[in-house]
């Protein structure tokens, strides 16, 4: 299904390297009259600043993923969500600690049901087997070579977030202040933009992607928000479009994400495994193939 291919594909360029339960839903939002905002374009420069912080991303989804070589859907299948990758982190200047769960961890052959989990300490960096495709066989930790220890860098960081839209991707004149919530103790504002900012943001991502103005026009609906809390900090972060087939429109689809992150410039410890082993590379590595949104 070519929507999800296209969107498979800003997706990829938006967490780098890897891509990264249904998300919950976001609380309704109670509008007010007129709220004291906290600038948006403010509270993007101090999350991107963050040297500490814990991160937990969901991406979800819906639709047929065969034909993009996802699952051989059942009956009703198109109408239930799909997890596609959890992410739970936790970083700390260059250290770095997190889990990826999901079907596109198939990439690593990974079952969707087991957990990729690194370590990044002091420039080191640690796999938890088994995951064969990088020679880590059994189930425990292992050291990886110098020149591999790039596999433990955190696949996702706000920054690179905001930075996958460029300079000018993300337009805060596209985003209003449509309410506040409580979240995380806080009271939190909430920044919504909808189809035209979402648009507008992965315009700037196209001639990186591929995503042409036919993808873009495949886009039914879209919204995409921001919460930012009393502390003066970005929050959370949900990304949902909906879109269809250009030649089907009856073959619909839809993504979803939710990015919160907490925790920022706190006393976050990561500490290595005292009991990994030297990890072997079995060689130059060829990724499997997974299924792409």
């Amino acid at each position: 299904m070519k929507l999800f291919k296209s969107f498979g594909i800003i997706l990829l360029a938006i967490f780098t390297t890897f891509i990264i339960g249904c998300a919950a839903p976001a609380p309704t939002a109670t509008p007010t009259a007129e709220p004291t905002a906290i600038p948006l374009n403010d509270a993007l420069a101090k999350v991107k600043a963050a040297t500490a912080y814990r991160v937990d991303m969901s991406i979800t989804g819906k639709g047929n993923f065969a034909s993009a070589g996802g699952p051989t859907p059942v009956a009703g299948a198109e109408d239930k969500p799909i997890t596609l990758v959890v992410m739970k982190g936790e970083v700390n200047g260059k250290d770095a600690h997190f889990t990826l769960q999901g079907i596109l961890t198939g990439f690593l052959g990974i079952e969707p049901e087991k957990t990729f989990e690194v370590i990044s300490s002091n420039g080191d960096a640690y796999i938890k087997g088994p995951v064969p495709l990088l020679g880590a066989t059994e189930e425990k930790w292992y050291k990886a070579p110098a020149n591999a220890a790039s596999v433990a860098q955190p696949p996702l960081t706000p920054g690179a977030f905001l930075n996958s839209f460029g300079e000018t991707g993300i337009n805060p004149n596209d985003f209003k202040l449509t309410g506040t919530e409580s979240l995380d103790g806080q009271s939190c504002q909430v920044f919504s933009g909808d189809k035209s900012a979402v648009v507008n943001a992965f315009s700037k991502l196209g001639g990186a992607t591929g995503a042409t103005q036919e993808d873009l026009d495949s886009i039914d609906n879209a919204e995409f928000k921001f919460w930012v809390c009393a502390d003066g900090y970005l929050h959370q972060v949900k990304m949902l479009i909906e879109g269809h087939e250009k030649t089907k429109p009856d073959q619909k689809g839809s993504f979803e994400i939710l990015m919160k992150i907490t925790d920022f410039n706190t006393n976050i410890s990561i500490t290595p495994p005292a009991d990994a082993i030297p990890l072997k590379l079995p060689g130059p590595i060829t990724p499997q193939a997974s299924p792409t949104p």
